[in-house]
Parts: C-alpha cells; sequence; structure tokens
C-alpha cells in the first residue's frame, strides 16, 4: 500500500528552492517519489505507507527557509 501526500510549500521563489525543497524531501525513509511546483507552491509526495505525512513537516528541509502544511492524504 503506498500513499500520495500533498505539500503546500512557502517561501520557494526560484529553480533552486524546488531543487532543495525536492531534494530534502527526497531524504525521508520510505518515500518513493516526489515532485515540487514553484508556479503551484505545492509539493506531491509518493510514499509508503509506514510514513507519517505528519513527520515530513518535521524534515530538515522545512526549518529554515521553507514552510510547508499538509493539504491532503490519499491512500492508494
Amino acid at each position: 500500500m503506498a500513499k500520495t501526500v500533498e505539500l503546500k510549500v512557502y517561501r520557494m521563489t526560484c529553480d533552486d528552492c524546488v531543487r532543495h525543497v525536492s531534494g530534502g524531501l527526497k531524504q525521508a525513509e520510505g518515500v518513493t517519489d516526489v515532485s515540487v511546483s514553484l508556479k503551484d507552491g505545492m509539493a506531491v509526495v509518493k510514499a509508503m505507507d509506514t510514513v507519517d505525512p505528519e513527520n515530513l513537516l518535521k524534515l530538515d528541509v522545512f526549518k529554515g527557509q521553507y514552510k510547508a502544511q499538509l493539504k491532503s492524504v490519499k491512500n492508494e
């Protein structure tokens, strides 16, 4: 079983921001795919069902410049 987690990401202003947020999310254990959109200010994370979406908000990438908010979780 897997899940899709949508995060609203704040303070991204350029493609480097997108790469930084994407790289930070990909480091999380159980994350299988990440797509980050600068235009929408969103990150879509595909993860194993063992991943707690709230823990994604606690990743190092969101402890500095970038902030995130959980928008939705869909179990597949």
